[in-house]
């Protein structure tokens, strides 16, 4: 059965009591109004939020339960005659109580063929609560984040920004509302960088298991470094769906480390290169560690003298030379001290040598170990016997071989400092050619490689044949009047392998490979009629 409703202009024919049913059952809010926005229908759950029965005598006008201004009403009905629809959210303000966060659809429609609008209405207050408190949630966690003082970051399985903090923005430079969502290679503009950094994201994706203490540059700043944890990030099924990572600036931590290393490779150069002995003790004697020429002198190995102690090398009546100025030194009455003793060789020969004692003190300034410089003094021991004795001429002899080897160690000292500059130079060469643009590199190595074979060629075979012939004056005159058939090659390696020097020593000075080097041993074993048994360096020491 059909009914109507009366209005001001139209008649309304009602619906069958079946569709009302259905449309009563609706979990939305359904209006329907005429041209003038009054509303002429209103379903159970529109009664309910607007808190009223639609009446002849009360019928409230649609714009009146929407919290619009008047202009922004009417942009809603432009866009709903344009497009015959419109969406929009907006506060119900019902007859009676407090408003209602809601989600409105409008459309055009024919109703009882006269225009109206159909009006869903979906309450949204609790969607609004919960998203206010996400929000709140949201910004609860960033401002922990924000106050965490290493740099965090979230990415995705795709290398992409989720989330960084306040942190990493004042490190990086980069704000979220720049990078969020997009690719860290191609936001950061140093692709290999963020490669190498991708790297190590995936190893983490992959495997599922944390990667700690990375040491990496910063990606907008290669300056700086920072160590850097990366850990799975996970979603509330435990699936992996990207990275989380956490990185403290340990700048001025790693250049401090990097002067130390510096320090120390030159400290061990010095320390292994010294023509003279150099030992480090403990506070009671007990050898820690000495240069090769300190076990050259004494004939042991590397493993045999870290066994002993200055009483082992010592003769009976300098058995407490060191010990006692240890004793002076932790008094404070002396911290370094000169003398002369007599060292046993691992064979029981007698060495005389200039000792040269030195405390070294800890950061605190406590006494921590000792230094112990030795100079084999036995030429000039001999010398003043020889002089003692008027014998000029081997007093003489020995005054060039002092020379000779003091000629001996200014030339490597010399070397020494030459070979630190040009190792400092092309390090820093290098660090700058990591920076500068592609295009430029391959000029820029060239003329790396053209500096570093111009330094590398100089007179270095010069000074060692000179030093060498004023140490072994019959050397070369004995082995050629033996071998006269001997090349120039074959007479350096012969005059190296004299010097006790391995094959990977003379590879490093001659810059030969190893294999050139047993290939030119081979052939001089050869010409010198040597069998596979005999000792080459035993031979030739001989002459």
């Amino acid at each position: 059965m059909v009914s109507e409703l009366q209005t001001n202009s139209y008649n309304y024919k009602i619906a069958p009591f079946d569709y009302f049913q259905v449309v009563n059952q609706s979990p939305f809010a359904i209006i329907i109004s005429n041209q003038n926005q009054e509303i002429i229908y209103a379903n159970q759950l529109a009664c309910l939020m607007l808190k009223c029965k639609i009446t002849d005598e009360e019928r409230p006008k649609l714009n009146s339960i929407f919290k619009l201004k008047a202009s922004k009403w009417e942009t809603k009905l432009k866009a709903l005659i344009d497009h015959n629809e419109c969406h929009f959210e907006v506060r119900v303000a019902p007859l009676k109580g407090r408003g209602i966060d809601t989600d409105v659809i409008c459309k055009k429609i024919s109703y009882n063929n006269l225009p109206a609008t159909l009006t869903f209405i979906r309450d949204i207050s609790d969607q609004k609560i919960l998203e206010k408190k996400l929000f709140q949630e949201q910004a609860t966690r960033q401002m922990i984040l924000d106050s965490i003082p290493a740099m965090v970051f979230v990415k995705d399985t795709n290398n992409c920004i989720i989330s960084i903090n306040k942190t990493f923005e004042e490190q990086t430079g980069l704000s979220m509302e720049n990078i969020s969502g997009r690719n860290l290679i191609e936001v950061s503009g140093a692709e290999n960088y963020a490669e190498e950094y991708w790297k190590d994201d995936l190893e983490v994706i992959e495997t599922g298991l944390p990667k700690r203490n990375i040491i990496e540059p910063l990606i907008t700043d290669h300056s700086k470094w920072f160590i850097t944890d990366k850990m799975p990030y996970r979603n509330t099924k435990g699936e992996i769906v990207g990275v989380i990572g956490f990185s403290m600036d340990i700048t001025e931590r790693k250049n401090a480390e990097d002067a130390l290393v510096r320090s120390e490779k030159k400290f061990r150069l010095l320390f292994d290169s010294s023509p003279d002995g150099i030992v480090i003790t403990n506070l009671k004697g007990r050898f820690l560690s000495a240069n090769k020429a300190f076990q050259k002198l004494l004939n042991y190995t590397d493993d045999e003298i870290v066994a002993l102690c200055f009483n082992d090398i010592s003769t009976n009546t300098d058995k407490e030379t060191e010990i006692n100025f240890i004793n002076r030194a932790l008094t404070k009455s002396k911290d370094s001290e000169i003398f002369e003793k007599v060292y046993l060789t691992k064979s029981g020969n007698h060495i005389p040598v200039r000792v040269t004692c030195w405390i070294i003190n800890d950061y605190a300034g406590k006494p921590l170990q000792l230094g112990v410089y030795v100079k084999d003094i036995s030429y000039e021991k001999k010398a003043e016997k020889l002089e003692r004795s008027l014998l000029q001429k081997e007093k003489e002899q020995l005054e060039l071989e002092l020379q000779a080897k003091t000629q001996e160690l200014n030339s490597k000292v010399t070397q020494l400092i030459e070979k630190n500059e040009l190792v400092n130079n092309l390090v820093n060469q290098l660090e700058n050619l990591i920076i500068i643009p592609p295009e430029k590199m391959y000029a820029k190595t060239k003329s790396i490689i053209r500096e570093l074979k111009n330094k590398t060629n100089e007179d270095f075979w010069t000074q060692f044949e000179t030093t060498f012939g004023q140490i072994n004056q019959s050397f070369y005159k004995n082995i050629f009047h033996a071998f006269p058939s001997l090349t120039g090659n074959e007479r350096k390696i012969s005059a190296f392998l004299k010097m006790n020097l391995s094959t990977k020593d003379i590879s490093n000075i001659t810059h030969q490979s190893i294999r050139s080097i047993e290939m030119a041993r081979s052939r001089l074993r050869k010409k010198l009629h040597l069998k596979r048994t005999d000792n080459l360096t035993k031979f030739l020491n001989q002459f």
